[in-house]
């Protein structure tokens, strides 16, 4: 009942209530959100109908979304209950064996979810860790150039091999960083890709490259999704949006016009200063501020702890504070959500 209870608020609704897991079954199955993305371009590129084998299949949820896109998915999964699982769960036929021995001949593509943990059970950045790891990854994509590697988001996109390394955010941060190879690989390097609540999708593509300028606070401050910057494609998005970039490693733009655009959140700058908590609660005081949002970076600040000790009896609840470090220098950015733009 549980596994039950969190898979409705990630997976589909009516795969959520028929399945078969238990809590980590949950945890590192893909949303519905992503699995329907991912989906997508498995079958624009190898056409509806294709056998996609899903290697490490674990409940299910990547196949549902390929079963959903009109492809013909196959589990493998060296765990028999996971096996089992998945076949209850998407009535797809499963392979309980090995990855790379046991992965069908015929197949046009495959997902792979290799486990990301290592030999005391932490989640891991370490490639070299996983199971399994990058010697498997190449023998398949020998044997099956067109595929996708299911991986964590923080992890090192420069470790990887050849292919299109895309981030996926989604409601609540990043979610998880697939390396798509062969045919299914774009003509970019990277993508940045924001799955929306309601289904809509926003991605910016090119080559990975890091910005070093530096820019005064305008009119306007934005924060980016943090997709693009772990993508290496603040870059692509300035160019694209002729927006100025703050600082390197911020994640910060400014322009003197604010517009609408899924990767960015806007505020009205009201005010920029050093940080000190008692001169930016006595500015708040100023504007009648009431409950304030804090937002930092590289736990400058405590957010929480500042939120209690800014908040004034006010009636203006739209003031966020933020509190960046800008090249040397620990800046408080008072500024008005720009809802609405």
């Amino acid at each position: 009942m549980h596994a039950r209870a969190k898979g409705a608020k990630k997976l589909d609704a009516s795969f959520a209530a028929r399945m078969i897991s238990d809590l980590p079954g949950i945890e590192m199955a893909s949303s519905a959100n992503s699995s329907v993305h991912k989906a997508k371009r498995f079958a624009s590129v190898l056409g509806q109908g294709a056998q996609i084998a899903d290697l490490c299949c674990g409940i299910g949820g990547d196949s549902w979304g390929l079963g959903q896109a009109g492809l013909n998915p196959i589990g493998v999964d060296s765990c028999e209950h996971r096996a089992w699982a998945y076949q209850h769960n998407t009535g797809f036929g499963a392979i309980c064996g090995d990855a790379l021995g046991d992965c069908p001949t015929d197949i046009a593509g495959f997902h792979l979810d290799p486990a990301r943990r290592n030999i005391q059970g932490k989640r891991t950045l370490n490639i070299e860790d996983f199971e399994p790891g990058p010697k498997v990854w190449d023998q398949l994509l020998e044997k099956h150039p067109a595929g996708a590697i299911k991986l964590n988001p923080g992890i090192n996109a420069y470790d990887l091999p050849l292919g299109e390394v895309e981030i996926l955010s989604e409601p609540g941060g990043l979610t998880q960083t697939v390396l798509w190879t062969g045919q299914l690989a774009g003509e970019h390097e990277r993508r940045a890709t924001k799955l929306s609540a309601d289904g809509s999708v926003c991605t910016i593509a090119g080559n990975p490259q890091r910005p070093e300028d530096t820019n005064p606070i305008d009119t306007y401050l934005g924060t980016l999704d943090p997709c693009l910057e772990r993508a290496d494609l603040v870059d692509a998005f300035l160019a694209q949006t002729r927006t100025l970039l703050v600082h390197p490693g911020t994640a910060m733009v400014t322009s003197q016009q604010a517009f609408e655009h899924p990767m960015v959140r806007w505020y009205k700058v009201i005010e920029v200063m050093g940080w000190n908590r008692k001169r930016v609660k006595a500015a708040l005081r100023s504007l009648d501020a009431g409950i304030v949002e804090v937002r930092t970076r590289a736990g400058v600040v405590n957010p929480d702890v500042e939120q209690k000790y800014l908040r004034n009896k006010g009636h203006n609840n739209q003031i966020s504070i933020l509190v960046y470090r800008i090249g040397g220098r620990v800046c408080a950015v008072i500024g008005e959500q720009a809802d609405g733009i």
